[in-house]
């Protein structure tokens, strides 16, 4: 690894892309390139921490006694914890792949630090991110994405909140004091309420997370026991990210990241490290691009390879994939078929998939709160039926209480069918909204999953946090889908982004086919002119000068 490769990775990793060529040049000696095998080891616990590690290229495996372990992927740091503190390595760290890194002895590392606080603030800001995200579960990230960095609120936020329940104390107090009333019985449940109030918002304030992920930007918000949302767009449809402050945050050195897409902004606000969320925010959406930019080429360099005859590997996207035909008489068919009684089983389920569509009704809560009263009437005219029957009651007469259940039962089978017949759908290509009213007018609406601007969920209140069902809104954009009261919000929302990034991927792979074998035929084309043997004159074709 050269010079030259190394100030290319330091001018374009966010620790060190706001220093000036000069500046990164004279670092430049400081790092030290080394290269790893799969499964070779780094260092063992135990050793003495003695350098600063950047990864350049592959994955390295940092793993405590316990087994319990991180993986650090390309661009990322480790090893800066014991230089603060002499301290030895508390973990092994094992590379995963051919991986290269940059090493930097503590002395090397301490001088960084002393010449430039702002990397200290951008190491300290990360460190922040790795405790947040090894105290909190986030299960929506998907298994292949990595969490770059994690924020929270300013804590100038919290203090501000708390303001609320000192104030209210203090006020408490004084009007105990000029009511006359018994102050130590008062005065020690005002406290125990003041406690608990900023018990929850602390909670609160620790619930709040702003997300860069290598797919997506995110905001977590939670009220506890309230109400509770997440906010993301995928990188690909960030267009601009701006930092905003006012004189208060500028003081303590916080502000808003505001992010724009086509539906409008999604602002970020009182983040702890706006830069370093503005900075590897614009890194996770060069690195994407940079990847696919860097598999495009390579699948073209394959398949010229391949269609020239020339030597070398030949790569998995070199060749077509060969699909094997479909055995109509006993093999599997084009369509999944299901039962009356799997169909009218599924009228009752929150989700359920068939033939690759995946189907959502509405909670099972949206129905009883549309429909309990009917429930109600039905019970009273039920007990009213038989009273009746059996002359424990005079009035009214039979026909009329039968007449009464039959339109009640028709009500609920009405109410029933309705709720029953709004469905939210997802297939290979398509977000779909159904709405359909017994026996009146039917809406569906429709958008392109690759059209998918940004995704939100809400839990609205504490019923909709007992019985967890909420709203996903998907933004296409000039024009909103809400999958409306579903059930598991989270875990919707999480398959809209996962049928997004497929679709995504497919219609890169398609127009990498595409521009590929427009290449290959162009080369091919020449190659084979350039081949073709050209003919001498004859004599008496020379041309007389």
């Amino acid at each position: 690894m050269d010079s030259k490769t190394i100030f290319s990775f330091l001018h374009d990793h966010f620790l060190f892309k706001f220093l000036s060529d000069e500046e990164l040049g004279q670092l430049l000696p400081l790092f030290n390139p080394i290269a790893l095998e799969e499964g070779e080891i780094l260092y063992r616990t135990g050793f003495p921490g003695r350098n600063f590690f950047l990864v350049v290229s592959g994955k390295m495996l940092i793993e405590d006694e316990n087994q319990n372990g991180v993986i650090i992927n390309s661009r990322g740091h480790f090893g800066d914890r014991e230089l603060h503190r002499e301290g030895v390595r508390k973990e092994t760290a094992t590379a995963l792949e051919s991986t290269t890194l940059l090493a930097v002895n503590k002395r090397g590392y301490i001088a960084i630090l002393s010449a430039y606080p702002s990397i200290r603030t951008r190491l300290s800001a990360l460190r922040l991110s790795a405790n947040i995200l090894q105290r909190n579960a986030f299960p929506w990230i998907g298994s292949e994405e990595i969490i770059r960095f994690i924020d929270r609120k300013h804590i100038n936020v919290l203090y501000g909140q708390l303001l609320l329940p000192a104030l209210f104390l203090i006020l408490t107090a004084i009007g105990a004091i000029l009511l006359h009333l018994n102050l130590g019985i008062f005065m020690v449940i005002t406290v125990l309420i003041s406690i608990v109030w900023g018990v929850w918002l602390w909670m609160d304030w620790r619930n709040d997370f702003y997300l860069v992920t290598s797919e997506r930007a995110a905001w977590v918000e939670k009220v506890i026991w309230l109400h509770d949302q997440r906010r993301e767009v995928p990188l690909q449809s960030i267009l601009s990210v701006n930092i905003s402050t006012n004189q208060m945050q500028r003081i303590f050195g916080y502000g808003d990241v505001i992010i724009r897409t086509y539906t409008g902004n999604i602002p970020m606000r009182n983040t702890s490290h706006p830069e370093v969320l503005l900075d590897l925010i614009s890194e996770a959406q060069e690195i994407a691009k940079s990847r696919a930019k860097q598999t495009d080429k390579d699948n073209i360099n394959q398949a010229i390879r391949s269609r020239l005859g020339l030597s070398g590997e030949t790569g998995p996207m070199a060749e077509e994939e060969e699909y094997t035909d479909l055995n109509m008489e006993g093999g599997p068919q084009l369509t999944e078929s299901i039962t009356p009684l799997q169909e009218f089983l599924n009228m009752f389920r929150a989700r359920y998939e068939l033939n690759g569509v995946i189907t959502y009704r509405k909670h099972i809560f949206v129905l009883f709160k549309n429909s309990w009263w009917l429930w109600l009437f039905f019970v009273i005219l039920l007990v009213s039926f038989f009273a009746r029957l059996v002359q424990l009651i005079p009035i009214p007469s039979l026909s009329l209480l039968g007449i009464l259940l039959t339109v009640n039962v028709l009500a609920l089978a009405y109410a029933f069918a309705d709720w029953a017949n709004d469905r939210f759908q997802i297939t290979d290509k398509l977000v779909i909204d159904l709405d359909r009213k017994p026996f009146g007018r039917e809406t569906k609406r429709s958008a392109l999953l690759e059209n998918i601007l940004s995704l939100d969920y809400s839990r609205e209140n504490i019923i909709q946090r007992l019985f967890d069902f909420g709203t996903v809104a998907i933004n296409v954009g000039d024009i909103q889908l809400d999958f409306e009261n579903v059930a598991q919000p989270i875990s919707v929302q999480n398959e809209v982004f996962e049928h997004y990034n497929a679709a995504i991927k497919d219609n890169e792979l398609a127009e990498s086919r595409r521009r590929r074998d427009d290449m290959v035929e162009f080369l091919a084309a020449y190659h084979e002119e350039s081949n073709d043997e050209i003919e001498p004159l004859d004599d008496d074709e020379t041309i007389q000068l």
